[in-house]
């Protein structure tokens, strides 16, 4: 896994422009809501993974978030100079600031998709996210359909809307969203004084409901571990440190923003320097399959689950993601 130089493929960077937001999430992973870059440094970063792209062949997927980027006054123009360079984007947004005009210039742009989210139906969301935000994001929903571009929902999962996941698929599929799908929340352990973490039990729980949903095709279940009760066979396994890098609007560098360990700047190192030369980097793509789960027929589809999982419930991300139900604490599931 660490010769990168044969790699090829695709490559997706996640790109929080700024970290202003007009919403205060109860889940927010953010911390400082001031960060914010420039369209000139944007510009040099955007240069900086282009000439990445370049040196391991690899396909460009950007996905660009905040904050929430629709704060950002350059977002377009980064569309824009990213279609250029023929890289795939996509904008992560709560949904609350997109109206007809701004649907219009997404689609001018040619963002490959939006992902809208929604943490429930309107009681749950709005518990969430904040009174009346629940209306604003799905009228941006329909603003979105309405310009023809493929739209997206997602919902991250924690204990106040556990229940929440039928309701939210049939409300989707009512309004005509194109792919609904879930995550859960992660918070480390030593930090979740609300207690939203799922516990196994909880996610168990949760990916028997998906399953249900998915054979009515009302949800897809392509993320760490949510393929198994849903026999799902497109799956996106964690990539971290490997085929993805995050990076915030401070330019920190980071394997996954919820894998909370930067490994470097991008304002005083090139992103090919730290992609190709960071320890931490270098270590992950390293890691492989968890021993525990050696025996397990899933291994090498999702290689150990969510390494972001692991490090929040245990400070470790080279073991078995915790919520996983054919680990027994002992030994693993045998084929």
């Amino acid at each position: 896994m660490a010769d990168i130089e044969a790699y090829g493929g695709s490559f997706t960077l996640q790109w929080h422009i700024t970290h202003r937001c007009n919403l205060r999430c109860t889940h927010c992973y953010q911390d400082d809501y001031t960060a914010f870059e420039s369209g000139e440094a944007l510009g040099k970063i955007l240069r900086q993974y282009e000439e990445l792209l370049k040196k391991y062949s690899f396909k460009g997927y950007l996905n660009i978030t905040g904050g929430e980027p629709l704060t950002h006054p350059s977002l377009f123009w980064l569309l824009e100079e990213a279609a250029k360079m023929k890289i795939k984007t996509a904008v992560l947004t709560n949904g609350t600031m997109i109206g007809k005009r701004e649907a219009r210039m997404l689609k001018a742009c040619g963002v490959y998709y939006v992902q809208v989210s929604l943490d429930g139906t309107e009681k749950a969301h709005d518990r969430i996210r904040g009174e009346g935000n629940f209306c604003r994001a799905v009228s941006g929903i329909q603003a979105l359909r309405n310009a023809g571009i493929f739209t997206t929902v997602s919902i991250t999962a924690q204990r106040e809307n556990l229940g929440e996941l039928p309701r939210l698929a049939r409300f989707c599929r009512d309004i005509g969203v194109n792919k609904l799908w879930y995550d859960r929340v992660v918070i480390p352990k030593s930090e979740d004084t609300s207690h939203l973490s799922l516990t196994a039990k909880d996610f168990v729980k949760l990916s028997r409901r998906a399953a249900r949903l998915n054979s009515k095709g009302m949800v897809s279940c392509a993320r760490a571990l949510q393929f198994i009760p849903c026999k799902q066979k497109d799956i996106y396994r964690c990539t971290a440190g490997d085929r993805l890098l995050t990076v915030l609007a401070d330019g920190s560098v980071m394997a996954c923003r919820r894998l909370p360990i930067v490994s470097g700047n991008v304002r005083e190192r090139s992103l090919l320097d730290i992609y190709g030369n960071d320890p931490e980097l270098i270590k992950l793509r390293s890691a492989g399959i968890p021993k525990e789960c050696e025996e397990c027929a899933y291994s090498k589809l999702c290689a150990g689950g969510a390494k972001c999982i692991a490090y929040a419930k245990s400070g470790r991300y080279d073991i078995p993601d915790p919520d996983c139900s054919f680990i027994d604490k002992k030994q693993s599931i045998r084929r």
